[in-house]
């Protein structure tokens, strides 16, 4: 194999890098928000609660998280939360819980 021949294939190696590098970039970009949060109950608060977690599996964005939670005998409660990139964080204690909406945070 010539010097131009290695030299061709280095540089078509590095443009087929980016270019898979870009293209993953810009799907998880383009992927809804909601599909990087999710809820999780987990742990015990009392006989009838869970602790409530909401998780952001984004590797770099903030999401905008609507939370509707009940605690058993208790009423529905709605907050929205901001949870940072790749991180979990307590909400409560909960019988059941949704996310109504999610949007990344514009900031």
């Amino acid at each position: 194999m010539g010097k131009a021949t290695q030299i061709a294939a280095i540089c078509a190696f590095g443009v087929v890098a980016t270019v898979a590098t870009t293209m993953a970039v810009q799907a998880a970009e383009e992927a809804p928000a909601s599909s990087f949060v999710t809820l999780k109950l987990e742990g015990a608060c009392d006989e009838q609660n869970t602790r409530l977690w909401l998780v952001n599996s984004h590797t770099f964005k903030t999401i905008a998280t609507t939370v509707r939670w009940r605690a058993a005998g208790g009423k529905d409660l709605s907050e929205q939360f901001f949870p940072a990139p790749n991180s979990i964080r307590e909400i409560g204690c909960a019988a059941e819980a949704e996310i109504l909406d999610a949007q990344y945070a514009a900031f």
